[in-house]
């Protein structure tokens, strides 16, 4: 009787192996209780997984992945950077007298600092009081 859990392999692959590699195998297979042909098929996954070129490799997800962080801290990093240049700009046209970026900066940062636990805090009361249907 055939399990139908089973993955219906459809491609054969015929390879020669030294002794040497029929030994090791042939040990593997006995620890781990398993068919010689599953553990070459879980080689091959592993290789074929480790692979950064083949589309949809792990190594060629995780490398993708990585490309999209960067460009998106990259993107993150210029975004704020105009951000703190407009309020500069702005805060030296309602005050009338400049005010150094490097200070501006250093201030919004240290005032972000100061406020970190009351935002949090008021994030937290938000989470927690869920809004619940209403009644009928």
């Amino acid at each position: 009787m055939s399990d139908k859990s089973k993955t219906q392999y459809t491609n054969r692959l015929s390879l020669h192996i030294t002794e040497a590699m029929s030994n090791r195998l042939d040990q593997i297979a006995l620890m781990r209780d398993e068919a010689k042909a599953e553990i070459v098929r879980a080689a091959l996954r592993a290789y074929l997984d480790d692979q950064e070129d083949l589309l949809g490799s792990r190594k060629h997800f995780t490398k993708m992945f990585q490309r999209r962080v960067d460009y998106l801290e990259r993107l993150l990093a210029i975004t704020l950077w105009l951000n703190v240049q407009t309020l500069q700009i702005l805060y030296e046209r309602v005050r009338k007298e400049p005010y150094d970026l490097g200070d501006f900066l250093a201030d919004a940062i240290g005032s972000g600092i100061e406020t970190e636990d009351g935002i949090h805090t008021l994030v937290e009361r938000a989470s927690q009081r869920k809004t619940k249907p209403p009644a009928k």
